[in-house]
């Protein structure tokens, strides 16, 4: 299973490139599935008041729900390495990660603001940057304009992809 991750600050676009890429991927014949960090803080919203949460606080180790296609899963707390085994088993081809800034997998990061440059200091094995803004010094990885995003989904597509 290839791994990518999308990374960048609130509000710079993550979420509609990670629905962009899950789109061509699925277009293209893979199997593609996705992993979004709740970074804000607390619970994602749908967990609290539920009788899965009351299974949590009873002692179970996880607590699941199913309904209508969706599996909703609670832990006391999710290691990287135990999501992503949920997803091999699913037989995934492509696994877009949407934040997890800290771990080690292959990253796009998006920049929209000055200040959002310190990122490309913060994380490891980046892939890639798409940004509006210019560089003042040249760097390791190609940069994709977001004007131009085309280009960044056939560099992916090209240099990315095993199959």
């Amino acid at each position: 299973m290839e791994i990518i991750q999308i990374v960048g600050f609130k509000n710079s676009g993550k979420t509609t490139l990670a629905s962009k890429m899950i789109a061509m991927l699925s277009e293209s014949g893979h199997t593609v599935a996705s992993l979004k960090h709740h970074g804000h803080g607390g619970a994602p919203i749908g967990l609290e008041n539920t009788d899965s949460a009351k299974h949590k606080q009873a002692g179970a180790v996880i607590s699941g729900v199913e309904g209508e296609g969706i599996l909703q899963l609670s832990a006391a707390s999710w290691d990287v390495e135990q999501l992503i085994a949920i997803y091999q088993l699913m037989g995934v081809d492509v696994l877009v990660m949407e934040g997890f800034k800290k771990e080690p997998f292959p990253k796009v990061v998006l920049i929209n603001r000055e200040e959002d440059f310190s990122l490309l200091e913060q994380v490891k094995n980046i892939q890639a940057v798409i940004t509006s803004l210019s560089f003042d010094t040249p760097v390791m990885y190609p940069v994709f304009k977001t004007s131009k995003i085309d280009e960044f989904y056939e560099w992916m597509k090209r240099n990315f992809l095993k199959s």
